[in-house]
């Protein structure tokens, strides 16, 4: 059947030719008639009539929407529906909404637009709200430059969280409640410290022997006009700072572990940098406590020897231990200390001498290592404390191998084991 045309423009065409004959997009949309081949087909008949009249219809709201999702043919992914998405907090150079300029350690000005911020912009180094940075335009300091592609920006912001562990270098997931504890505490002494140091460097003022204030108000020493025309000795005494650090060492032997460690390694590093302005002046005037070279060694011999008792007896990660050891040969030592320079090299359990001496493979503590010979020295805390350790596991036969084998230097007021 071929197609027709009836009155009123209608166009009549058999169904096996509507594919071939449906219109594109581009062309004019007119009525179509669909006419069944099939006479006797009478069930997909419209009430027994073989034509039927297709009007062309408008796209409803909801198909014009449709058409408007987009589709991903491969992945078979649909998008139908899209909304922007909250701004959540992020760092100043995050900020999707102003724009950000980076250079490595810029803390003069405010570099291009860095200083603007949005209301959920983060200041990288303090770790909190940008509009709340007493920092962030500052001149020298600038926290609104900072970024996480510096090392400058990277040592700042860490030193800002991990405060003086950062001294450690300690990773900031490193960092535990035990290690901030002792960060905490050896923040409050330094500055403890400081004020009473400041003290000491402004020294006494003190008379010589059998001389007495003239003057009516009879003043204290140094403060009368008169007397401090005379020639008064100025006296240097270490004995408020000997107390302040005796204390804070007290303190020490009752924190954890990693605590103590923190607080005794800070504590040496700040009595080194003490200096004596008296020099070889009034040495021979004062006692061990108010003096600086004989109080500050003394100090010393207390922090290494509890030191070396936690080396041995706690179980401290390697990587901890390691930084430890690090850390206090990195502290410039004042001439009266140089006998403390290698004091922290406590061999770890794992070491390879000793561990065979332990198991008696090695039964003389030497041990030639590229053509020389090493010995298994001890200082005598660290051969105490071994001997405590190995006797608690009760392990009877490594202590009596130990004992034999390791050598301790002779000093004053300890022992040589072995032969």
């Amino acid at each position: 059947m071929d197609s027709q045309c009836y009155p009123g423009g209608y166009q009549v065409v058999p169904v096996w030719k509507l594919v071939a004959m449906w219109p594109s997009e581009k062309e004019q949309e007119d009525s179509v008639i669909l006419i069944s081949d099939d006479d006797d087909d009478e069930g997909e008949s419209t009430q027994g009539s073989s034509v039927l009249f297709v009007e062309p219809q408008e796209k409803s709201p909801l198909e014009e929407k449709k058409s408007e999702e987009l589709v991903d043919e491969e992945g078979d992914l649909v998008v139908t529906y899209c909304k922007q998405a909250n701004v959540m907090p992020h760092a100043r150079h995050d900020c999707s909404t102003q724009p950000f300029e980076r250079r490595e350690s810029d803390t003069s000005f405010p570099l291009g637009k860095n200083a603007d911020i949005c209301d959920q912009c983060y200041c990288y180094i303090c770790d909190k709200l940008a509009a709340e940075c007493q920092l962030w335009t500052v001149p020298s300091l600038c926290h609104c430059n900072a970024h996480n592609k510096s090392d400058f920006w990277k040592a700042q912001r860490n030193f800002a969280l991990a405060g003086i562990l950062a001294t450690f270098n300690l990773e900031l997931l490193e960092l535990d409640t035990e290690l901030r504890r002792g960060g905490d505490l050896l923040e409050k002494f330094i500055r403890d410290l400081s004020v009473a140091y400041n003290k000491y460097l402004i020294g006494e003022r003190i008379c010589p022997p059998g001389y007495e204030c003239c003057c009516r108000p009879k003043l204290p020493p140094g403060q009368c006009r008169v007397c401090s025309s005379q020639n008064l000795e100025v006296v240097y005494k270490y004995s408020d700072v000997f107390e302040l650090v005796t204390r804070f060492l007290n303190q020490a032997d009752q924190e954890s572990p990693k605590a103590a460690a923190v607080m005794l390694l800070g504590a040496a590093k700040q009595i080194a940098l003490h200096k004596d302005p008296a020099l070889l002046k009034s040495c021979q005037n004062l006692n061990h406590t108010a003096s600086l070279r004989i109080a500050v060694p003394f100090l010393f011999q207390r922090i290494i020897t509890r030191l070396q008792r936690m080396l041995v007896l706690c179980d401290f990660p390697k990587i901890l231990y390691d930084k430890f050891v690090e850390f206090f040969h990195s502290i410039s030592l004042p001439c009266h200390c140089y006998a403390f320079s290698n004091s922290l090299n406590v061999l770890p359990w794992d070491h390879v001498l000793l561990t065979t001496v332990l198991k008696g493979q090695n039964i003389t503590g030497q041990r030639r290592q590229k053509g020389r010979k090493t010995y298994l020295w001890e200082a005598l805390p660290v051969v105490e404390a071994r001997v405590e350790k190995l006797l608690e596991k009760k392990k009877y036969k490594e202590v009596v191998r130990y004992l034999r084998a390791v050598k301790c230097m002779k000093t004053k007021g300890s022992k040589t084991f072995g032969t």
